[in-house]
């Protein structure tokens, strides 16, 4: 699929072109034709280095475009503040919440996307963050992560919360490795 006809926002379109992607990758492809872009939730399960940023990039900016707002959980403080950086060089307002970066939780809602850790994401959900409720789309990157002993718990109960809270929020789901990759698909309601 040729970058050039995509159904993405133009500035998008014309940064990806002018950095030297003229051309999606097959499982990128595939998620625009799974419809990604129209709203579709999606568990990705394709290797590292296969292109997983982008494929959130491109419906991020689409829900941007349409006037929606963007929560990219991370499990980690030092991905949240790599993704913050390329993110805020693609001309929006990028957030950042993981307990070192904090600004007042009001203020980060004033962002069209906002990277925070699960962690972070639990606490704004306690403390009732009025802008959680204006979520359009949740990208959770390495999801896999919910099986995880430590992490797990936590990140799983934010879903959770975050659907409950926002039942027509795409969600989509990244990672290079799943188990269960079926039975997360069918939790989160996503092709795989």
């Amino acid at each position: 699929m040729l970058t050039e006809t995509l159904p993405i926002p133009q500035n998008l379109r014309e940064r990806y072109l002018a950095g030297g992607i003229g051309e999606l990758y097959p499982p990128q492809a595939e998620c625009v034709q799974r419809g990604m872009l129209e709203g579709k939730n999606l568990l990705v399960a394709i290797p590292t280095a296969s292109g997983k940023t982008l494929i959130a990039e491109m419906a991020m900016h689409t829900r941007i475009a349409g006037g929606g707002k963007c929560l990219y959980i991370v499990p980690l403080k030092a991905l949240a503040s790599e993704k913050f950086d390329e993110f805020g060089n693609k001309g929006v307002r990028v957030g950042i919440a993981t307990g070192d970066f904090d600004r007042r939780d009001d203020t980060l809602g004033r962002n069209d996307i906002i990277v925070a850790t699960s962690e972070k994401v639990d606490s704004l959900l306690r403390n009732n963050t009025r802008w959680i409720s204006e979520i359009t789309l949740l990208v959770i990157d390495e999801i896999h992560l919910i099986d995880s002993e430590h992490r797990g718990p936590t990140l799983e109960m934010v879903i959770a919360k975050l659907r409950c809270r926002n039942p027509e929020m795409q969600v989509i789901g990244l990672s290079a490795t799943i188990g269960n990759s079926g039975l997360l698909a069918g939790w989160l309601d996503a092709e795989l």
